[in-house]
């Protein structure tokens, strides 16, 4: 392992937004971490999936080779899966050391619960990469870190080239990013069909909850530029950051998917689903009422069980017998603009390798509704497009086995625009102005971000 330490006072996002705007070709991924921020760079290998018909994989290593080949969602996990198994295991101890880091979007792992489900064209539908460079970060600065088992000389050749790249980017400004306003596809009076049809199906029994979503967009040159101010405002335990090529990613999700850890030679996880939402308020008291509104609103908690024992299920299947535990249900959680129901499940793996559970699970349950198949089923047909990566995953996996994975909530992507979206989980109980409501809370902090964007401190 190869080490070199930087002394400056960037934060995470100003360095990722300064890789990504001058440095494009390093596919710069970032990850918060539960604030412990990594920022993988220029990977060995990729793998970048699309969807034209079919599912293509394109694969690219440093040297330069590249080739594309048709594959299925399973036969890409397993692939993934034996290339892990090449690498020693360094234990992650809840952070990065040496694996794949990326994300697997929503419509990827909807289509293959059913292939009438549409995946989004003309952007990647997931990305994988092997970062075995990468930054971290300490007090005083960042570390950057090569991991190379076989003292290759070519390798620490590239590390120094990165090194002094890195000591170039760090002279440089950041730019000002410009103000750009988000205009909804959806007016009130179109989400309230899609709401009557979603009590329909539920009354039907198709279904005992859906998460309804609406879609923002705009036109922006990139979304690097718009990182540091709006991780800065949000401060989002998950956030998380991917240029690849024009396609970006800029996540400030507040939800964990799954955390991936060892304990008494075994992989144990963590998935803490969030169903419940209240707005915060400036006054104080005001904002205490809505705290204690949402933790005994009976309409929240029995949509927070749905998922809970959602979530339940899919851990069953991979799991050890009796090893699925509900520690904690229906905890208050506060964040910059809302105030979230969040509860916790535990589980202890039995003999199944981390990547088939995350692949598997997928997409989440809190953002699909229940039962899970139909939900997305449902959701194709009344939602104004597919997805994309929105509410899929985004996270790192070590080659042992440990990692951490977000909910992509809170989530700009962009490939010709850029767009958000938001939704809640439709019940029989909903009321449809308060959903809507909802939608505008989680998604108004961030969109008023980029209305009034200002120029982060370089």
């Amino acid at each position: 392992m190869l080490t070199h330490r930087f002394i400056t006072p960037r934060t995470p996002s100003q360095m990722t937004s300064l890789i990504a705007i001058h440095r494009p070709h390093w596919q710069v991924c970032f990850l918060n971490n539960t604030c412990h921020p990594i920022i993988g760079i220029c990977p060995a290998v990729s793998w970048t999936a699309t969807f034209s018909g079919n599912l293509n994989i394109h694969k690219n290593n440093r040297q330069n080779q590249s080739q594309t080949y048709p594959s299925t969602y399973t036969d890409w996990q397993n692939e993934l899966i034996a290339y892990s198994k090449n690498f020693s295991t360094h234990s992650g101890h809840g952070d990065y050391t040496n694996g794949l880091m990326g994300f697997i979007g929503y419509d990827l792992s909807a289509h293959h619960l059913n292939p009438t489900i549409s995946i989004k064209p003309n952007q990647p539908c997931a990305y994988l990469g092997h970062y075995d460079i990468y930054l971290k970060f300490n007090k005083n600065g960042f570390d950057l870190v090569g991991v190379n088992d076989d003292d290759d000389d070519a390798f620490a050749i590239l590390l120094t080239h990165i090194k002094n790249n890195l000591e170039g980017l760090l002279t440089k400004h950041l730019p000002t990013p410009k103000p750009a306003r988000f205009t909804p596809t959806w007016t009130q009076a179109d989400y309230q069909i899609a709401f009557d049809q979603t009590q329909e199906y539920i009354e039907a029994g198709d279904t005992y909850q859906i998460n309804l979503t609406q879609k923002w967009q705009a036109n922006l040159d990139n979304l690097a530029v718009h990182l540091p101010h709006l991780q800065g405002t949000m401060n989002a335990p998950f956030a998380g950051f991917l240029k690849i090529n024009d396609f970006e990613i800029l996540s400030v999700s507040p939800e964990l998917f799954f955390e991936f850890y060892q304990e008494n030679g075994s992989i144990h996880l963590i998935t803490k689903p969030i169903k419940g939402t209240r707005p915060r308020h400036n006054d104080g008291q005001i904002d205490e009422q809505l705290k204690n509104e949402l933790a005994n609103s009976e309409k929240d908690i029995s949509e927070n069980l749905m998922i809970v024992d959602l979530l339940r299920n899919d851990l069953g299947k991979y799991a050890k017998i009796g090893a699925v535990k509900t520690p904690k249900r229906f905890a208050i959680e506060s964040f910059k603009n809302v105030h979230h129901m969040v509860s916790t499940i535990w589980a202890e793996l039995d003999n199944t390798h981390a990547l088939a559970v995350l692949f598997g699970s997928l997409p989440a349950g809190s953002i699909t509704g229940a039962p899970k198949k139909r939900a997305c089923e449902i959701i194709h047909e009344l939602e104004v497009a597919p997805r994309g990566a929105y509410c899929g995953t985004m996270g790192y996996m070590n080659f042992d086995g440990t990692g951490i994975w977000n909910v992509l909530i809170r989530t700009v992507q962009k490939s010709d625009q850029a767009e958000i979206w938001a939704g809640g989980g439709i019940t029989i109980q909903s009321k449809s102005d308060e959903e809507y409501q909802e939608c505008i809370d989680k998604v108004g902090v961030i969109l008023a971000c980029f209305d009034n964007s200002k120029p982060a401190k370089s």
